[in-house]
């Protein structure tokens, strides 16, 4: 989109005038000689800013001229003559207005009265609301009447319903097509009157149901305590003084004070807005701020994304200040309703699950068939067919991973604990898995490469550029210049307390600090410049302006900015004597200076000050140049250290930042980011998304970026096919850190906004913790991925045992029973050890990982059938033994299942990892050798304790016999071993 709001709009004698932002205007004379023709008194260009100054009627709304300048310029841009605007609204935008609502907006219309309290009249609605007594939007609920409404309403909070319950977490263990095959071989063990295989079925699937309900209900518990459905506090009137509160204690008729980067604590009606914005991303999927306004009443109908004088708890104020009287909490607000409508619905599956539930069905399909064949080859041969059905359906059940799934939660669950030990809180499941497959990481330069504790470095007096630290002492600097530095600042102290410290952004607090350091009284100059009007800097409007009352000048504008815009709007300027016209020259002179102090690394902003009449705002033009104030923002410790490291991983470092090109390249000089790639200027990149991909993939950062280009940037990382995180710490980072593939926020110094967009938060906030986070994630897959082919071996070689055997004709070399139990003994524990095994050695000095190929590439299927051959030729070699010693028969049975079992269980130590075990480098995995042990010991327990001889119908071993096993079981683990050896 070529035409951005820019969020101004001004009432004057001459009518009402809303200023939009023109992508391409910016110096382009041509362009505005043609849109001025054409917009004749109705539009004003402004070449200095890129923007056009539009007349506003009831027949030419914003949407029309937004329109209409959108179809000039690109028939500007095709040759074309230019179109003289309509009377009328488009016919586009009239059939926009009358599209239908949503499925989510009509369900949230469907509720309570609080769904009309947009098309209230304010003055009723507010009557509506009264109660004991009418509600005084200056002084809001009193103490005793919010404390009673709270005992009949209850607490402002939405129960979690997104998150399985126990028993529904219970009951899913018994859906699977195992579970089923499990259940069918019960039966027909009971209708054969075999009660022991009954019984020992049954225990094997209650073992099942157990280890995946504690498993399944362990990650479900991580993921919850992660969940925050609201904010934890926020801003009311209180018997008229501005108190902070718990969320949960907001009831209907409050009066909410709206504040940039504080979420929205329930459903309320605007009443008082200065350039108020809000992020509705979490009712309407839209990623752009919302302009919110007082207006009067909207039709009944209107849609719940449009109505701009409503705020909706989940929302974060993204922009501006206000006041908004609640009108509905809890399960009333429009959040509470969408979440019931999500009651019967069941969170998405990870691609990664989704990819092992793929895996185990393939699985399962070709191990039914293979059983089929079992049971069919096993007939022709005149077995008995009971007994071979029911070691078909054992064999199908034995052949089945069905601990894939088990696995891969756990695993996931795992990781996010995992992460939490290290300070990083990942707030979904499936960020682990992205976790690994980054290969672009976006940083966010203040907050995050910088401590975000700013001081002032560098300022102009006049023409001259003072450094401060080569001076012993600051220059003596104006009265204006001071007075602009303490009230056009929305720093306060903290709970109003004279004495204690200041709160707010660190670069306001810094600005404040230095100018009292130059003898500013900050107390009486606000005592005596009392506030009448604030507009906070926002995307389109980049500079703070305040409106004083003051009873020795008069009323007082005070300006703050990036130094560009502030000097569009100047006339004159202080020259370290008087003010002065300021003409093209000199303004050339500030501009030079803005760049000399950017290149330092400061972040310059600029004051500038007019006095007048007027008791509003009025047009910001006029203004009087005061200087400028470069501040610096020290960056964190080891930030050259970090980028190497990210680059060794194969982990491209950019960095997106508000800030001006200069102090951006002076950044990324000292940390050694440019890597001989140049640093952009976003507000000159095209506006093709392709085009911004071919610059991205050649720069090394961006600067001078929006909200809206940091969301395009990432966007066009991504349809290149990279995996993108990115970090980030305000508000302006928020639909970059949603679209992103991990989002990545602040936690001290990030914003309630910032941490509900991303899916990790850093507890120090030093960005480094990044490379811990992304070790984890190719940790937890390739780990994953070792788990799987374990299980697929491990598994096959069971089906292909049982299959040879009954193709030559031997016996059944496995009772049933028998292998059930190899099946659980072996499918879980060893895996989920297996899973939870620390880093290998250079995991990060290897390229990202990738889930394209799949959990098991057509090269992994070579290793995966080589393995499952060794354990089925060991344990047929141990099963031939006993035939040739003991004939056909239990002794026979128990030697093939005691190696089969065995070397499954050593198997394991061979898949810790990809080099040989004696090569040495790897880290203990206690789990793992705790798991084959107890597993080792359980086996040898079958053939010593009677009970458990009788049930798997196993006998006990000479000495003999256990060398035989012991030799053949080890077999498999030193095949691997030495297969590895080879291939290094």
């Amino acid at each position: 989109m070529s035409i951005v709001a820019h969020h101004t709009v001004i009432t004057s004698r001459n009518g009402v005038w809303a200023t939009l932002r023109v992508r391409g205007l910016l110096r382009n004379a041509t362009l505005a000689s043609r849109l001025e023709s054409a917009g004749a008194d109705s539009l004003e260009v402004r070449l200095a800013t890129g923007s056009v100054r539009v007349r506003l009627t009831a027949e030419r709304d914003e949407a029309f001229w937004t329109e209409w300048l959108s179809v000039t310029v690109k028939a500007h841009s095709g040759g074309k003559a230019p179109v003289s605007p309509a009377p009328a609204v488009p016919q586009r935008l009239k059939a926009a207005r009358r599209q239908p609502r949503t499925a989510a907006s009509t369900a949230v219309d469907a509720g309570s009265g609080a769904d009309t309290a947009h098309s209230a009249p304010i003055d009723r609605l507010l009557a509506q609301l009264a109660g004991n007594r009418p509600i005084d939007v200056e002084r809001g609920l009193s103490v005793a009447e919010a404390q009673a409404r709270l005992a009949q309403d209850g607490p402002n909070e939405i129960r979690d319903i997104t998150g399985r319950s126990t028993s529904e977490i219970l009951l899913g263990q018994f859906k699977s097509v195992p579970v089923a095959l499990l259940g069918g071989s019960a039966a027909l063990a009971l209708g054969t009157r075999a009660f022991a295989d009954a019984g020992a079925i049954g225990a094997v699937l209650a073992a099942n149901a157990t280890l995946g309900f504690v498993t399944e209900r362990r990650a479900e518990e991580t993921v919850s305590s992660l969940r925050k459905l609201g904010p934890r506090q926020t801003t009311v009137l209180r018997d008229g003084a501005t108190v902070t509160i718990d969320a949960r204690e907001v009831v209907v008729g409050d009066v909410l004070v709206l504040k940039p980067g504080e979420p929205v604590a329930a459903d309320a009606r605007v009443v008082e807005a200065h350039r108020l914005a809000t992020n509705e991303a979490a009712l309407t999927g839209e990623s752009l701020p919302v302009r919110k306004e007082p207006i009067a009443a909207l039709p009944e109908d209107t849609p719940l994304g449009e109505r701009r004088n409503m705020v909706f708890m989940g929302t974060v104020v993204s922009g501006g200040a206000g006041l908004a009287v609640v009108v509905a909490t809890a399960e009333h607000a429009a959040l509470g309703r969408i979440r019931q409508l999500a009651q019967g619905t069941e969170a998405p599956r990870t691609q990664l699950q989704q990819e092992l539930d793929s895996l185990g069905k393939r699985l399962a399909i070709g191990a039914a068939t293979l059983c089929v064949g079992v049971f069919a080859l096993g007939a022709l041969r005149g077995r008995p067919l009971l007994p071979l059905l029911r070691t078909a359906v054992s064999l199908g059940v034995a052949a089945i991973p069905e601990g894939l799934p088990t696995v891969a939660t756990s695993l996931l669950a795992a990781g996010v604990r995992s992460l939490q030990q290290r300070q990083v809180f990942a707030r979904r499941l499936d960020a682990i898995e992205n976790l690994g497959a980054v290969d672009t990481v976006c940083f966010d330069k203040t907050g995050t490469l910088t401590q975000n504790r700013m001081s002032v470095a560098s300022l102009t007096v006049g023409d001259e550029l003072i450094v401060l630290e080569d001076h012993e002492s600051p220059p003596t600097l104006p009265d204006a210049w001071l007075r602009v530095a303490v009230l056009c600042n929305s720093v306060e102290r903290v709970n109003g307390d004279p004495a204690g410290p200041w709160q707010g952004s660190s670069t306001e607090i810094a600005l404040l600090e230095f100018a009292v350091e130059q003898g500013a009284d900050a107390a009486q100059l606000r005592r005596s410049h009392a506030t009448m009007g604030v507009r906070h800097r926002s995307e389109h409007h980049p500079y703070m302006v305040t409106l004083h009352d003051s009873t020795e000048r008069g009323l007082l504008v005070a300006v703050k900015g990036r130094p560009d815009e502030v000097l569009a709007r100047c006339e004159t300027w202080f020259d370290g004597q008087g003010t002065q016209p300021l003409k093209p020259a000199q303004r050339r002179r500030l501009l030079q200076l803005n760049d000399e102090m950017a290149v330092r690394g400061d972040r310059v902003l600029a004051l500038a000050f007019r006095e007048h009449p007027d008791r509003s705002f009025g047009e910001t033009a006029g203004l009087c140049w005061l200087g400028l104030v470069g501040l610096a923002d020290p960056l964190r410790p080891d930030l050259p250290q970090m980028v190497q490291r990210f680059r060794a991983a194969g982990i491209r470092p950019l960095m997106i930042t508000g800030d001006q090109l200069g102090t951006a390249q002076a950044v990324a000089l000292r940390i050694g980011l440019n890597h001989g790639q140049p640093m952009v200027d976003a507000a000159q990149l095209p506006e093709s998304a392709a085009l911004i991909a071919d610059v991205a993939e050649h720069a090394s950062g961006f600067a001078r970026t929006s909200p809206a280009m940091k969301l395009e940037i990432v966007r066009a990382l991504q349809q290149r096919g990279h995996v993108v995180a990115m970090t980030g710490d305000g508000i302006n980072d928020g639909p970059a850190l949603k679209t992103a593939d991990v989002g990545v926020a602040m936690g001290v110094t990030g914003t309630d906004f910032a941490h509900a967009m991303s899916d990790l938060v850093l507890r120090d906030d030093h960005p480094a913790a990044m490379l811990q986070a992304i070790e984890q994630g190719r940790t937890a897959f390739v780990n994953i991925k070792k788990s799987v082919r374990y299980l697929v071996a491990t598994n096959l070689s069971e089906l292909a045992a049982t299959t040879f055997a009954v193709a030559a004709g031997l016996p059944e070399p496995f009772d049933p029973l028998a292998l059930l139990w190899t099946n659980i003994v072996t499918d879980i524990w060893p895996a989920i050890a297996l899973g939870l095994e620390p880093a290998e050695p250079g995991i990060m000095e290897q390229p990202p990982v990738s889930l394209r190929g799949g959990l098991l590439e057509r090269s992994e299927w070579g290793a995966v059938a080589t393995d499952a051959s060794t354990m089925t030729l060991a344990s047929l070699a141990s099963f031939g033994y006993g035939l040739a010693r003991y004939g056909a028969g239990p002794q026979a049975r128990t030697l093939a299942f005691m190696t089969l079992t065995s070397s499954q269980l050593l198997y394991a130590l061979a898949m810790r990892s990809g080099r040989p075990l004696r090569s040495g480098g790897l880290q203990p995995n206690p789990m793992l050798h705790r798991a084959v042990g107890w597993s080792l010991a359980a086996q040898a327990g079958t053939v010593l304790l009677p009970f458990a001889r009788r049930v798997l119908r196993t006998t006990p071993i000479g000495p003999i016999d256990a060398l035989v096993v012991a030799t053949t079981a080890v077999l498999p683990l030193l095949a691997r071993e030495l297969l590895k050896e080879r291939r290094r």
